[in-house]
């Protein structure tokens, strides 16, 4: 994989799969990108920041308002920065959020400033994968641009078998390449 000069957003939502988030993490370093973990609190509770500042060797971004680190605020310096974002995983409640145009915390107000390709890679529950609602939301989603990684099916950590295991990180980053193979860096500001 050669993601070198790469600019990737990390989103990070709530749930068990944010372990494999930190996995993915580890393979876009590896693979030569740049990369900043967005978490949100539900997400923290799951994996430590301390985790992806590791992983990536920056700070992990987790607050709208952070003046001394973005006094033109966190959504517009990172989505500007950014050649991709990834959420990974993307929860039940994000995935509702993003598809209504919500912006209640750093994440889903990256989704909305951000310009360049967007991915998001779900993992739930197999009931809650499979309920309308959120088919709604992963379809409007996709008609606005936002590029599905789909969940696989397997052992869920809710100890049943389904659909709703978040794609694998090597899965996600082969979609990542995908996406900007052939696509120029953004001009950095």
């Amino acid at each position: 994989m050669s993601l070198a000069g790469r600019e990737i957003l990390l989103g990070v939502s709530g749930g068990i799969a944010a372990y494999k988030a930190a996995a993915l993490a580890s393979l876009l370093v590896q693979g030569g990108a740049g990369v900043t973990a967005v978490m949100t609190q539900n997400a923290r509770r799951f994996v430590g920041a301390a985790t992806f500042a590791a992983l990536t060797g920056r700070p992990v971004a987790t607050r709208s308002f952070d003046a001394a680190a973005h006094p033109l605020g966190a959504h517009i310096e990172l989505a500007k920065r950014a050649d991709l974002l990834i959420v990974a995983p993307a929860s039940a409640d994000f995935l509702a959020k993003a598809a209504q145009g919500a912006a209640d915390d750093l994440l889903t107000t990256l989704v909305l400033c951000a310009e360049c390709p967007i991915l998001a890679a779900p993992a739930m529950n197999a009931a809650m994968w499979e309920k309308s609602a959120v088919q709604r939301n992963v379809a409007q989603l996709a008609a606005d641009g936002v590029r599905i990684v789909p969940p696989g099916t397997g052992w869920l950590s809710c100890r049943q078998q389904g659909t709703g295991r978040m794609a694998e990180p090597h899965e996600i980053a082969a979609a990542i390449e995908s996406v900007l193979n052939g696509r120029p860096t953004r001009p950095k500001a």
